[in-house]
C-alpha cells in the first residue's frame, strides 16, 4: 500500500518507467535535431577563424555614420544639448536594466549628461557597429572613474537605436549591473562569478 502511495500518480507497475524512457528517447531524438541544425548554421558562415578575424575590434577601426557618431562624441563629452538634438520630437529612451524610461529629447539629453557627471574620465569605446536601414546597433565599452568612490569601473553594453532619417526615434540601452555594482564594491559575486565576469 505505501509503495503504491510513493508512486507518481498515474504510474502503475512497469509503465511508469516506460514512460520516463519514451520521454528520455523523445528528448535524445530533439536534442540531436537542435544540434544538428545549429551546425549547419555554422557550417553557412564560413570558417570559424574568419568569423572570429572579422569581429576583432583590433582587425579594423568601426566605421560609424554621421548621426551615431555624434551620438557618441556627446555622450563622451556629457553634453545633454548635443544629444538631444539628435533625437526627434517624440523619441523614447529605455534604459532597460534600470526599468527607466524617459521621453522627449530634453529629458534624454538631461539622462545622458546627468549620468555622465556621475564619473570622471569618461571613454566610451565603440566595439562593433551595425546598421540598416532604419535600425542601429553599438556594441560599447564604457570605462569611467567613479566620482563617489573613486572607483574604477569598465563595463560592456549594447545599444539599439530605431532611426527616423537623420534623428533617433527610440534608443534602449542593455548591460550588466551586477559587474558595474562588483567593480564598486557594492555586491560580492563570489570567486566563480567574478572570473567568469570580464575584467575592466
Amino acid at each position: 500500500m505505501i509503495d503504491a502511495m510513493m508512486r507518481p500518480r498515474g504510474c502503475l507497475g512497469d509503465r511508469c518507467q516506460n514512460r520516463g524512457r519514451f520521454v528520455v528517447r523523445h528528448f535524445r531524438l530533439l536534442l540531436s535535431v537542435v544540434v544538428v541544425m545549429l551546425l549547419g548554421i555554422m557550417a553557412s558562415w564560413g570558417p570559424l577563424s574568419a568569423v572570429a578575424q572579422e569581429a576583432s575590434p583590433a582587425a579594423s577601426p568601426v566605421a560609424l555614420s554621421p548621426l551615431l557618431q555624434q551620438w557618441v562624441d556627446g555622450v563622451e563629452a556629457g553634453d545633454g544639448d548635443a544629444i538631444a538634438a539628435l533625437y526627434t520630437e517624440d523619441a523614447v529612451h529605455e534604459d532597460v536594466p534600470a526599468d527607466m524610461v524617459v521621453e522627449g529629447p530634453e529629458e534624454i539629453g538631461a539622462l545622458v549628461s546627468g549620468t555622465v557627471e556621475q564619473f570622471d574620465d569618461v571613454r566610451y569605446e565603440v566595439l562593433a557597429a551595425h546598421e540598416s536601414g532604419d535600425l542601429g546597433i553599438l556594441e560599447y565599452r564604457f570605462s569611467a572613474t567613479d566620482l563617489e568612490s573613486g572607483q574604477p569601473i569598465s563595463i560592456r553594453g549594447v545599444y539599439i537605436f530605431e532611426l527616423a532619417g537623420d534623428r533617433i526615434r527610440r534608443s534602449a540601452d542593455y548591460y550588466d549591473v551586477a559587474s558595474i555594482l562588483a567593480q564598486l564594491g557594492i555586491l560580492d559575486l563570489g570567486e566563480e562569478m567574478a572570473a567568469a565576469t570580464p575584467a575592466p
